[in-house]
């Protein structure tokens, strides 16, 4: 699995809206949909749209994952006891590949977690901060190059550094 950074393409914000509704058609409206990660904040990165849906409870994951299914989404290695990852891919050619530009990751939570809370707060102190956006973007193309584009190694080390945005952010009191 190898990870590549691009540019950031202003159609993966239309793209977000798109599957927004193609979810809370199967969800309702009773969950929380955001757009969350780069594409959220307008920076490149691997060009997946991240969507955070938070849900009321454990009980509540497992049904929103059940039933997005359906919708061509299948859970992922990223998945445990306080957040379900489900990844779709726009796989018109029939290869068997990892997710990647322009794909779909959705993050189901509980709403108010932690983990919820962290994914906010990340968008929010991004877009808040372009400097700190911009230096976010540019370690992630050393990240991928220190990792030799594994995608396994560049997710351990981005995820120190994210560690660090987030902690800047709840000092800085951002997010809801």
């Amino acid at each position: 699995m190898s990870v590549s950074i691009k540019e950031y393409h202003e159609e993966l914000k239309e793209r977000f809206e798109m599957e927004a509704e193609r979810l809370r058609g199967a969800l309702g409206e009773d969950v929380m949909i955001e757009h969350v990660g780069s594409s959220a904040v307008g920076i490149g990165g691997k060009n997946i749209v991240d969507i955070l849906v938070g849900v009321k409870d454990v009980n509540e994951m497992k049904m929103v994952r059940d039933k997005i299914i359906p919708l061509d989404y299948r859970e992922g290695h990223d998945t445990h006891p306080d957040r379900i990852f489900m990844a779709w891919r726009n796989n018109d050619d029939g290869s068997d590949r990892e997710t990647g530009e322009g794909d779909y990751h959705v993050h189901i939570v509980v709403k108010g977690s932690e983990e919820c809370m962290n994914m906010i707060r990340l968008r929010d102190y991004l877009r808040a901060n372009p400097d700190e956006a911009k230096k976010y973007f540019e370690m992630k193309s050393v990240f991928a190059k220190d990792a030799g584009y594994d995608r396994k190694k560049y997710k351990a080390l981005k995820s120190s550094y994210v560690g660090k945005l987030i902690e800047k952010a709840k000092a800085e009191d951002i997010g809801r």
